[in-house]
């Protein structure tokens, strides 16, 4: 399978016939299809086994980091920094001006498999936010379970909405087509939403993220997860 992509309008160099590629992901994963996809290749372990291992891994590599350790692995490089200014040689750090991140970069297993890639040029598609996973962190579910007034999150792409507009946002539609919207939101990034759940009545709903498209004339297009998410 090759990366796919299509070319748009680059704003940043002033040649207006200047394109950049956009590329449009095939699938996207979780630790869970990954896990399956192991799996599939003939692993010996349980999925129960990978889960177990991978949350070890998961937690020791981030408290490294987070102990200012590097971490170099054939994926990913992960390194700690401090990012801010700071106004003199005496100056410390100070949570108001500065935060800690963790900087990744390619690993050399990775670089390998990325420069063998295969690329094929598309026409350019109309994009839409794409719903791939609900959690609900309440009952430590996915795509099955909604804690009414508990916390919830998605994955995907194209997530992120603007909400000066009344129009655009995350909205759990009951089997009657009532929409009601999420009020609260705790992060908004293109490929995570965490948000608080509002007040729902028992029943069957669609999750669905609402995206305006455009400068001047705003298109709203909408992205729903496949499965029914339900409330006791």
């Amino acid at each position: 399978m090759a990366i796919k992509y299509y070319l748009q309008n680059n704003p940043i160099t002033p040649d207006p016939n200047d394109c950049s590629a956009r590329v449009v992901a095939n699938q996207t994963h979780t630790v869970e299809s990954i896990i399956k996809e192991m799996l599939r290749r003939g692993s010996t372990i349980t999925e129960a086994d990978c889960q177990a291992v991978l949350k070890v891994f998961f937690d020791v590599v981030a408290d490294e980091v987070a102990e200012g350790n590097s971490v170099n692995l054939p994926l990913v490089n992960i390194r700690p920094a401090v990012n801010g200014v700071f106004t003199s040689a005496t100056d410390s750090f100070d949570p108001s001006r500065h935060i800690k991140k963790a900087t990744v970069s390619s690993g050399t297993l990775l670089t390998q498999k990325m420069n063998a890639a295969l690329v094929e040029k598309i026409l350019q598609v109309q994009t839409t936010p794409a719903l791939v996973e609900y959690t609900d962190i309440n009952s430590q579910t996915t795509n099955s379970i909604v804690t009414a007034g508990g916390i919830g999150q998605i994955v995907g792409e194209e997530l992120k909405f603007n909400p000066a507009n009344a129009a655009e946002g995350i909205f759990f539609t009951a089997a009657n087509g009532t929409a009601t919207k999420v009020t609260v939101i705790a992060s908004r990034t293109e490929g995570k939403l965490m948000f608080s759940i509002p007040a729902l009545a028992p029943g069957s709903y669609t999750l669905e993220v609402r995206i305006g498209y455009g400068t001047t004339n705003i298109v709203v297009r909408s992205g729903s997860l496949q499965d029914a998410l339900q409330v006791s």
